[in-house]
């Protein structure tokens, strides 16, 4: 099975995107800074029937990134 990893994927362009893949087969790790948020996307996934996907937390205070 592939797998993906979407960023902001608990809201707008991300949720519709995650929800797509999952769609085609993919199995989905839903990216959102707010774990509250993130399994809230779960859950609504869950409702329309698509179980492939669990939520990660993105901390970003906890990676520095650039120079």
């Amino acid at each position: 099975m592939t797998k993906a990893l979407i960023t902001g994927a608990n809201k707008s362009i991300g949720f519709e995107t995650a929800r797509q893949l999952l769609l085609q087969g993919y199995y989905v790790y839903i990216g959102s800074r707010s774990i509250e948020r993130g399994n809230l996307a779960i859950e609504k996934l869950k409702n329309e029937g698509l179980t492939n996907a669990e939520s990660i937390h993105l901390d970003r205070k906890r990676y520095r990134f650039g120079g």
